[in-house]
């Protein structure tokens, strides 16, 4: 149920748990108080992890995965990919991944 505050298509970057820092797209939700949220690459569009809305900040809105979502389709891993890399976010995951 959204809350007006965080919807479909929003970037938002993880504040408690083992990703910490890490940024994703939010693609639904899957209770009250449970977003569904993908970035691509660890967490694929077809098995999005479900994540508390209170550990997460908004960042800003990938415009056309946003619009996709709106129009029923679902974006893919690649869409996800080049929002979070057009906005800059810095994650350390992804700086691991480099690194190993």
């Amino acid at each position: 149920m959204p809350d007006g505050t965080i919807n479909p298509g929003h970037i938002v970057v993880s504040l408690a748990g083992r990703d910490a820092g890490h940024a994703y797209v939010v693609l639904g939700w899957s209770k009250p108080q449970t977003l569904l949220i993908a970035d691509g690459r660890g967490r694929k569009v077809i098995s999005p992890k479900k994540k508390n809305v209170k550990h997460v900040k908004r960042h800003s809105i990938a415009n056309d995965v946003a619009e996709a979502l709106t129009g029923g389709l679902k974006p893919t891993d690649e869409e996800l990919r080049q929002a979070l890399a057009h906005i800059g976010v810095p994650d350390k995951l992804l700086k691991a991944d480099e690194e190993g």
